[in-house]
């Protein structure tokens, strides 16, 4: 799948930041680029939408936030990256724990925005390569 033909989701609820992500992404090439700045229903909105990708940006997350965002990243079962202002071990462990396929702490620059999506994209592959192979030798 070629960079362009992606379909990349965008939540954030801060517009400029948002903003900044899109044109970073539209900069590496990827036309099909969806921003929602509203989080209330977004398990359905990612349903409709059906991306290939996901990007989470929360500027200043509580844990309820986070929370939420893991219980949805366990459920899509699609690529994510999260950037975030600040972390702990915990919330790091969390991320780790849901699935998400980067975790960037205080990272949200327009140039970085094209390698962290490889790298979610090509860990998600490599984990979702992993899984079935262990499903395979289990049978």
């Amino acid at each position: 799948m070629s960079a362009g033909s992606l379909a990349i989701l965008v939540i954030d609820e801060n517009r400029i930041r948002a903003s900044i992500i899109e044109a970073g992404l539209r900069d590496a090439g990827h036309h099909h680029v969806t921003v929602i700045h509203d989080v209330a229903g977004i398990a359905r909105r990612i349903a409709e939408i059906e991306p290939d990708v996901i990007v989470i940006d929360l500027e200043n997350p509580n844990r309820d936030m986070l929370e939420n965002m893991f219980q949805l990243s366990r459920a899509v079962k699609r690529p994510i990256a999260m950037f975030v202002d600040r972390s702990d071990q915990a919330s790091i462990e969390a991320a780790v724990d849901a699935g998400v396929s980067a975790y960037v702490v205080d990272g949200l620059k327009k140039e970085r925005i094209k390698p962290i999506l490889d790298m979610a994209i090509s860990r998600f592959n490599a984990f979702s390569r992993m899984a079935r192979e262990l499903e395979e030798a289990r049978s």
